[in-house]
């Protein structure tokens, strides 16, 4: 094998490597909270208007995908209590989740 091809093949394996390395650890490199899954809302005025509309859907016809969202909203309403967000004056959430039972100490869990 001449130099001019080793170099290009280990050329062609470090850059593989290296993109390998950094989709690996990159998700561990951001410095936003990623826990959350819902919008910082200050930044984004759309996201109020989903919100409420997401609630409106919820209440009309309650999934178990609406039970996790409806759980995140008020984790993140009780998160961020100091600021004032229109969705966590809502009343409807917190009823949506006590109707539900979705806060209800698990029994017997056998651990």
């Amino acid at each position: 094998m001449d130099k001019a091809r080793k170099i290009s093949t280990y050329l062609i394996i470090a850059v593989a490597f290296g993109f390998s390395v950094y989709f690996f650890i990159s998700p561990f490199l951001g410095s936003e909270d990623q826990t959350s899954l819902i919008p910082n809302i200050n930044q984004n005025p759309d996201s109020i208007s989903t919100l409420t509309n997401d609630v409106d859907t919820c209440v009309t016809n309650p999934t178990s995908d609406c039970d996790q969202e409806m759980l995140q909203i008020k984790k993140f309403c009780n998160d961020n209590k100091d600021q004032h967000i229109p969705v966590c004056s809502d009343p409807r959430v917190p009823q949506y989740v006590d109707q539900r039972g979705l806060e209800r100490p698990a029994i017997n869990t056998g651990k």
